[in-house]
């Protein structure tokens, strides 16, 4: 399962990450937002904000805070392309 969030992360323009004790992180696509989100068991994952552990996460519930925050970017083509 934990393979499933890291790639749909990455696909969703998340930074993931291996921290110094071998944890996977998530981290935010905006670099002011200060949250990450660390794998702290096989099926949970545990929510920091500012560094402070907030709240364990189920596979599911990470999905959903994941896809609230991510930037969609929309193709908009060049000038000579518009009709």
């Amino acid at each position: 399962m934990q393979e499933r969030i890291l790639s749909q992360a990455k696909n969703w323009g998340f930074i993931c990450k291996i921290d110094k004790q071998g944890k996977y992180q998530i981290l935010p696509q905006v670099s002011t937002e200060r949250w990450k989100l660390q794998l702290a068991e096989e099926e949970k994952w545990l929510l920091f904000v500012g560094d402070i552990p907030q709240i364990f996460c189920h596979p599911s519930d990470v999905l959903a805070f994941l896809e609230r925050r991510r930037t969609i970017k929309t193709f908009t083509p060049p000038n000579s392309l518009r009709k």
